[in-house]
């Protein structure tokens, strides 16, 4: 590369009063100034801007920089987020704290029990747990599609969950990457979503049949309640499955009151798990502990579904 030294600048060379290492030091210094600009006007030109350094701020992404971002529509008007929404593995997520405010809740974090508090004036109380999957709202527990998850330095989770404590119905649009929340109002409450005498009986069943159990084996003994309610074979009061006594007695007798024990904090979760869909043993009508499964009616005439921990299920 060639250089041609025109209009020197006013240095020490210019002035005539450097010595002979000052000289050096000037012209080194003029010929690397012009090297940066040739090297610059080959890269971009003369006519071109140079680019500015992107500023790093992972509290406030733009949706441009992220081919996963997702472009959010509420009851026809665009949804602004200071962070965006964005597609990961299938499910597209919001931020909790820009999504919640947006619709006019206050959110607030427990540090000492590492929770994400949601109110809003309406009466909605929600919790989320970072790394955690379960959603708490109005006396409500149900299993969201993924993790309540830190990401970028923002914390996010499911779209259709957020949506769901407003009743909000979710439609895509592939092509845009567009998501459509339609609805309003507030997630109906555990008191009236839930039959009570129903959650009552099916809390006490797991307490009486599985409380050494972990929370997925809790869950299959009330999907078995379920799945006996739902069947035109059975009963269809959780009650009048317990005590049923067509077949002989299935669970415990009537004259028993080992039953009536108040159900645990856990006992409670996993019914209410159940009653809202989420299934570990789906079809499955009858379960024993493992030690009598081989052996009993169940063992010897259905076929087994699966085994979690001390009991084994069947169709």
């Amino acid at each position: 590369m060639s250089f041609v030294m025109t209009a020197m600048p006013v240095t020490a060379m210019a002035a005539g009063t450097a010595t002979e290492e000052d000289l050096t030091q000037e012209v080194q210094q003029v010929i690397l100034t012009m090297e940066e600009g040739a090297l610059q006007e080959s890269l971009f030109g003369e006519d071109d801007v140079l680019p500015e350094e992107p500023e790093l701020d992972s509290q406030k992404l733009t949706c441009g920089i992220d081919p996963n971002a997702v472009t959010l529509m509420y009851n026809g008007f665009p949804l602004e987020l200071d962070n965006y929404a964005r597609l990961h593995n299938g499910v597209t997520s919001v931020p909790v704290r820009d999504f919640f405010e947006a619709m006019g809740c206050t959110v607030s974090w427990d540090v000492a029990q590492n929770k994400i508090l949601i109110s809003r004036e309406d009466g909605l109380q929600m919790e989320l747990q970072p790394g955690s999957r379960l959603a708490r709202a109005n006396g409500r527990c149900w299993y969201m599609a993924s993790a309540c998850a830190y990401t970028d330095g923002v914390t996010m989770i499911p779209l259709r969950d957020a949506a769901k404590v407003f009743c909000g119905e979710i439609t895509w649009e592939k092509d845009t990457k567009t998501a459509y929340i339609v609805g309003s109002g507030l997630l109906e409450s555990g008191e009236t979503y839930y039959n009570q005498e129903d959650l009552l009986w099916i809390a006490r069943i797991v307490r009486h049949e599985s409380c050494n159990q972990p929370l997925d084996g809790k869950v299959a003994v009330a999907n078995v309640i379920i799945n006996r309610m739902k069947s035109s074979g059975f009963p269809n009061t959780a009650e009048e499955v317990i005590y049923d006594t067509r077949n002989g007695v299935q669970f415990v007798k009537r004259s028993s009151k080992s039953i009536l024990k108040a159900p645990c904090e856990t006992c409670w979760l996993a019914a209410k798990l159940a009653l809202e869909g989420y299934e570990t043993v789906p079809d499955c009508l009858y379960f024993a502990s493992n030690r009598v499964a081989p052996r009993c009616w169940a063992g010897r005439n259905r076929q087994v579904y699966t085994v979690i921990a001390g009991h084994t299920f069947f169709l």
